[in-house]
């Protein structure tokens, strides 16, 4: 109870911290054939409009879909379509999942690679910040419709290899489990892999065919059963989906990075703000704050 507590009580400092965001022109949408979603939660709007003005501000172009849960308030909707002029809303409850589970952000995941079989689509979490001077590197992506992931210099590799670099590590977290099993799966050596991060990655239009991923959901629960329904598998679905995707490409580093200690800070054009480390040296607020005084400009 005291660290669901200290999280809801660091988060709300947080927002109280990036509440000028809310001060900021709105983002006019400039059509192309790209869609940039996220999933955002009641409590995730002010970081949300953060991240993705801070994005669309260097991206340019670019639909924008949020998906909420059903019960965000109407004042909250708003808000949103304030300060996104054009934004869609895809209900989550809404989202036909078909063989795969619901929760864990499976939903996000499988209405993403839907919509990216018409669309180049970009997933990108509310707790990531573009503070560089452009996203050039994924803009390149788009216009040549590569898939792409930030994996923090971890290559693209097959299921049995990552199945052997899995093992070198001690670890119960359901994601290197996850890679641990990997060799088993049947098509292990013809099928590719990258430890990438589902917070920020790039989905090309008929690049992947979702009906993989149900199949991907099926072997790894026949494999791995009650464990593969804990939080975490969903970005080892979306790491496999981009992995198998043509001519996919990882981010470079440190130009994007996730932030832990001792980790790329002022080197990055961005940097996903991973739970465990979030709140860490007050960096997050600080540079978003710099980035609300850019937007205000």
């Amino acid at each position: 109870m005291f660290d669901r507590w200290r999280k809801r009580y660091r988060m709300s400092r947080f927002n109280r911290l990036i509440l000028g965001v809310l001060e900021t022109p709105p983002i006019r949408i400039v059509d192309a054939p790209c869609t940039i979603m996220s999933m955002v939660s009641n409590f995730d709007v002010p970081m949300y409009l953060l991240s993705l003005k801070s994005f669309y501000a260097r991206l340019g172009r670019g639909k924008v879909t949020a998906i909420i849960d059903r019960d965000m308030p109407q004042s909250l909707r708003d808000t949103l379509r304030r300060h996104v002029e054009g934004i869609r809303f895809q209900v989550l409850e809404d989202i036909d999942t078909g063989a795969c589970q619901r929760g864990g952000t499976w939903e996000r995941l499988v209405h993403v690679l839907n919509h990216s079989r018409d669309e180049y689509t970009i997933q990108i979490d509310s707790d990531t910040l573009a503070f560089g001077p452009d996203v050039s590197e994924v803009l390149s992506c788009i216009e040549g419709n590569v898939a792409f992931t930030m994996s923090d210099k971890m290559p693209i590799v097959s299921l049995t290899e990552a199945a052997v670099q899995a093992r070198a590590i001690t670890s119960n977290y359901i994601g290197i489990v996850t890679e641990q099993a990997f060799d088993r799966h049947p098509n292990a050596s013809r099928l590719k892999y990258v430890r990438g991060s589902s917070g920020f990655a790039g989905f090309s239009r008929a690049g992947f065919d979702p009906a993989q991923i149900q199949d991907f959901h099926r072997v790894m629960d026949e494999m791995l059963g009650s464990r593969w329904q804990e939080w975490g598998t969903e970005q080892c679905g979306s790491n496999f989906a981009v992995a198998n995707s043509p001519g996919a490409v990882t981010l470079p580093f440190p130009q994007y990075s996730s932030f832990y200690p001792g980790g790329p800070r002022d080197e990055s054009k961005m940097l996903h703000f991973i739970g465990a480390h979030r709140f860490e040296e007050g960096f997050f607020a600080s540079r978003g704050q710099r980035v609300i005084s850019q937007l205000k400009d």
